[in-house]
């Protein structure tokens, strides 16, 4: 196509692009000696007429966009020809390479570099998402961001471009959804077709990642969907935990504008309660999370040098009482006396006391090797329940949801007979009106094993944070701190 015409005016220099149905073409307007940018879009076989409504969305709000880090909308035509039919978008050209051709090219970025992207990247956002309505790009990516030459301390001139996926609040509200956007820098929210101001900001932070650790977001996703890249890359806690922060699966958990993550960028004030913890490498605990129920499922403890021994000694005298019971049953179905049989049947009687307790203590023993224990909250209740073997043994008495009034984290450094000194006995508290469910990093007392109780979990500092992030999240509290030494 080079030096074919378009509109007997742009003159085609160059392919700058392709993908299914469109083209993009760097031409020269033979009326203003300028080069442009004119992206083009075919009627052919690939034709999709959602590609049509974007085409058209996107020229009609570059022309309500004014800024100098975005294309100019220049003009716009009608392809009607016997072999090429479709429409033409011309734009101003901006001679600047994009973030996805730095970094192939080798160059690499640091922090301060970063940062300065970041800040001219959330101004161009500020400006789009306060229009009335929003303007929401939907696709910002590195190949979508140009970067001109650096200059000085200054990484260079930071443009957003390729408003194809463009739409605005209004048009989000009132049509059908569609799911736009690139796998790796879209929003969790984006793939069920919805699009708000934040989800500009989850792809900003994912394409800043990119620039840091020189690998595809989608690359570094961990189990729960997030973004895992804090073991690969050297930056400051600050920005590692805005990174973070502007990547958070779930919306509230993200800055709610970008005016917000501007602010946090240029002032760091960072605090844990912006930020969800990720689950720590290596728990068992699983959670499970629906719209409206949330289970922490706790492992159990297994075999410890206590159990066994506990095993050792509760051998012997359990096989001694169940001798005694065994004997004195036959004795009493044997006997040929009347008095001897009340005599064996009230020793009968008075052994089984003692068989149940040993029972119990057994039973408390197993369930410490291999029991499960849950604490359920769904939008009625919350309550314990202990299972073993997959069968639920019991739950504690349930207490309406409605009474949670309080999630608190109380840190205390203790002085008590342990094998280190001092300690921190952290304590994660669920405080209802009635009762308070507790999450604990270890226990406040010794348990013996000749004392046979069911040893409670025992979480991490870093289990405890996370969960303490989850349940904040789900109950709509925030985490109140206590901590003394």
């Amino acid at each position: 196509m080079t030096n074919q015409r378009l509109q007997e005016r742009y003159e085609i220099q160059r392919q700058l692009g392709k993908n299914s149905g469109r083209k993009t073409l760097l031409a020269k307007d033979l009326e203003t000696q300028e080069l442009v940018v004119v992206k083009l879009l075919n009627f052919d076989i690939e034709f999709d007429w959602q590609d049509l409504k974007l085409f058209e969305r996107e020229a009609q709000i570059l022309q309500e966009l004014s800024h100098p880090a975005i294309p100019n909308y220049l003009d716009s035509f009608k392809i009607d020809l016997p072999n090429s039919k479709g429409f033409g978008l011309v734009q101003t050209y901006i001679p600047a390479k994009s973030l996805e051709e730095h970094l192939q090219q080798g160059r690499t970025f640091s922090e301060t570099e970063v940062k300065q992207i970041a800040k001219a990247l959330l101004e161009v956002l500020t400006y789009l998402h306060s229009r009335q309505p929003a303007v929401i790009h939907r696709d910002i990516k590195p190949s979508n961001i140009l970067l001109g030459d650096r200059s000085g301390n200054h990484a260079g001139e930071v443009y957003l471009v390729d408003f194809g996926a463009v739409k605005t609040a209004a048009q989000q509200q009132g049509g059908t959804m569609t799911v736009v956007g690139t796998y790796g820098y879209m929003a969790q929210e984006q793939f069920g077709g919805r699009a708000v101001p934040a989800s500009d900001l989850y792809s900003l932070g994912a394409t800043l990642i990119y620039l840091v650790t020189g690998s595809h977001p989608a690359d570094l996703l961990g189990d729960e969907m997030v973004i895992e890249f804090e073991d690969s890359v050297n930056l400051s806690n600050e920005f590692i935990n805005w990174l973070k922060w502007m990547t958070q699966t779930t919306l509230k958990k993200r800055p709610s504008s970008a005016e917000v993550a501007l602010e946090e960028l240029e002032n760091p004030t960072f605090v844990e309660s912006k930020l969800v913890v990720n689950k720590p490498k290596g728990s068992k605990v699983q959670l499970r999370r629906e719209k409206d129920q949330l289970e922490i499922l706790i492992p159990p403890v297994g075999i410890t040098l206590s159990i066994v021994i506990s095993y050792f000694i509760l051998f012997c005298p359990t096989l001694f009482i169940m001798w005694v019971v065994c004997g004195l049953s036959y004795g009493a179905i044997t006997s040929t006396t009347s008095t001897a049989a009340l005599s064996y049947i009230a020793c009968l009687i008075l052994s089984f006391p003692f068989l149940s307790v040993m029972l119990d203590i057994w039973r408390k023993i197993n369930f410490t090797m291999f029991g499960y224990t849950c604490l359920s909250i769904n939008q009625n209740k919350i309550q314990w329940r202990y299972e073993i073997f997959g069968l639920k043994c019991f739950k504690s008495r349930p207490i309406s949801r409605s009474n949670i009034y309080k999630l608190e984290i109380v840190d205390r450094t203790i002085d008590e007979n342990y094998e280190q000194q001092p300690k921190h006995l952290v304590k994660l508290i669920i405080s209802t009106a009635v009762d308070s469910y507790e999450l604990t990093n270890f226990l406040s007392k010794k348990i013996k094993f000749w004392q046979f109780k069911i040893q409670p979990p025992i979480f991490t500092l870093p289990e405890i944070d996370w969960l303490a992030q989850e349940l904040s999240g789900f109950l709509d509290l925030p985490i109140n701190r206590d901590s003394v030494s």
